[in-house]
């Protein structure tokens, strides 16, 4: 159950990043009784001739636990790519376009509101085990990385899921591309789109594996939305909302690790620390002598306050090494609000 509400929250977060009007959907949904991803109001699981995909060209099928490792360090530093930790588990998440711009989000939905449709798309890779999506209620399709021809479940449309929604899993050595669709269409056009730029983007990694093992990037300047970083620095800007605030910064770790963000007062009581702390956690990439810079982004939110009054707070960033001691490797001060429900 836990899970089910969980991945209503997810879906509730991708629609309010772009606009309020699904919200009321969801919360009739809600008001009548059933949860709009439950079985009790799901939509009609089919598996259509129009959505089946080919999988039988791809490089996961032959990636070893050294090839995961090099794909890991080299979707860590880059900007395209974000690698979170939750419930022990690490993933990466594709970052897509808003606005312009590769932006981060709470729980790694792109939603898109164009010509009277809905449109949300969620790709990610996991390691070790799947992610998932919620309670499996028959509507997750499952496949072994190699298969030439798979059927891919659809769910029709259904209160707080407007569309056709699926969401597959393809199983590698360890590593798990997931893809969540939701489309007008009932052909999955995003999911064989974004399979094969995965597909693509990890024989590059494949074939460009010294130099990520040394560097931790990848000498193809097409695989980076943007020119690595060339100095440190750290920004905190405004969220969607007062009290939500996204997190900007270069680092130039020389081990693997990780970044995660704290904020205190003025008094120095640290703000929001269980839930700004695991929000905030993002891989990053490095290098053997410390001397490249890679990105870092998260979104967090503040729950002391209001959205009335502004108080001073001091963003810190942390670095987390996986063996030794963590390190403060930035700060900021700026104004803040609280967030309210």
């Amino acid at each position: 159950m836990r899970e089910t509400t969980d991945l209503f929250n997810q879906q509730l977060a991708g629609y309010m990043y772009h606009t309020h009007f699904f919200v009321v959907v969801l919360l009739i949904a809600v008001l009548a009784g059933c949860n709009p991803i439950g079985s009790n109001c799901g939509g009609y699981l089919s598996q259509p001739e129009e959505a089946r995909i080919v999988i039988s060209d791809e490089p996961m099928a032959s990636f070893d636990s050294e090839s995961r490792d090099i794909l890991f360090r080299y979707l860590a530093g880059n900007l395209r790519w974000e690698i979170r930790q939750e419930r022990g588990m690490r993933y990466a998440v594709r970052r897509e376009k808003v606005d312009g711009d590769y932006r981060t989000t709470l729980n790694g939905f792109y939603s898109n509101f164009e010509d009277d449709s809905v449109r949300q798309t969620r790709v990610l890779i996991a390691f070790e085990k799947p992610y998932g999506f919620g309670r499996d209620r028959g509507n997750i399709t499952r496949a072994k990385a190699g298969y030439d021809d798979v059927a891919v479940i659809v769910e029709s449309s259904h209160l707080g899921a407007p569309g056709n929604s699926s969401y597959v899993i393809i199983e590698g050595q360890n590593v798990y591309l997931e893809i969540y669709e939701q489309a007008p269409e009932v052909a999955r056009q995003f999911t064989q789109k974004a399979m094969a730029e995965v597909f693509a983007e990890m024989t590059d990694v494949l074939k460009h594996r010294d130099e990520i093992k040394t560097t931790g990037v990848m000498p193809v300047e097409s695989r980076y939305p943007t020119t690595h970083p060339s100095a440190a620095h750290f920004t905190v800007s405004d969220g969607m909302q007062p009290g939500i605030y996204l997190l900007n910064a270069a680092v130039a770790p020389s081990a693997a690790g990780y970044i995660y963000a704290r904020v205190y007062d003025e008094s120095g009581q640290r703000l929001s620390e269980d839930r700004l702390a695991t929000r905030s956690i993002r891989h990053v990439g490095w290098s053997d002598f410390g001397q490249t810079f890679f990105p870092y982004n998260a979104e967090v939110t503040v729950y002391e306050g209001d959205w009335s009054n502004k108080y001073e707070a001091r963003f810190e960033l942390w670095y987390k090494p996986e063996q030794g001691d963590e390190s403060k490797v930035a700060e900021t001060t700026r104004m803040i609000n609280g967030w309210e429900r």
